[in-house]
């Protein structure tokens, strides 16, 4: 199969059709059919990359900290944490009518936002989980987390307790790190 990497579903359903256009009409540019295609999101396709480079055995087959698993686990700890301090912003998007429908938009919100996080900013994620609230910006310099956003190091934070709590901590950041050292190994035996 050609791997095509989207940043969607969406995307890659208009890809998928747009591949698939019919050829009789000269105005749309396609093939007529669109067959042995497999459209990833950026996270998914590196998590396959990390179970071939390091094993199957190594890496679990999906992570905990996969987005729609995180959605779930986010719905499940949100009630409990934006009572505490430092979650107020939390708080007052939930204020309002249709708790439950507003406490499911953020947790799919937030886990999409930790989700970009795992692959693009993973330093951050690494600082976080060890208790310092910065942000890496160019080179080795850090900037202290906005006093608004404070609230996203401290949910990384009960995200990975919860997740440790089940037993089953892999994250995204952990696995890249060996993934790397991996990688580099392999790269110095080709030579």
């Amino acid at each position: 199969n050609d791997v095509f990497l989207v940043h969607s579903n969406g995307i890659a359903q208009w890809l998928k059709l747009a591949l698939a256009r019919d050829e009789d009409d000269p105005t749309l540019p396609g093939n007529g059919i669109a067959a042995a295609m497999q459209f990833l999101l950026p996270s998914r396709f590196l998590w396959q990359v990390y179970r071939t480079v390091l094993g199957e055995d190594a890496v679990p087959e999906q992570s905990p900290f996969d987005k729609d698993r995180m959605t779930w686990r986010l719905m499940r700890l949100i009630p409990e944490l934006v009572t505490q301090l430092g979650y107020e912003p939390l708080a007052r998007f939930l204020s309002g009518g249709q708790e439950a429908r507003r406490r499911y938009q953020l947790a799919e919100r937030v886990a999409d936002l930790f989700d970009q996080y795992q692959v693009y900013r993973a330093d951050w994620l690494e600082s976080w989980a060890d208790g310092q609230d910065v942000l890496h910006v160019r080179g080795s310099e850090e900037r202290a987390v906005p006093a608004e956003q404070l609230w996203q190091p401290a949910l990384w934070r009960a995200l990975i307790a919860d997740i440790e709590g089940s037993g089953a901590n892999t994250s995204r950041a952990e696995v890249h790190t060996r993934f790397l050292e991996a990688a580099a190994k392999l790269d110095g035996d080709s030579r």
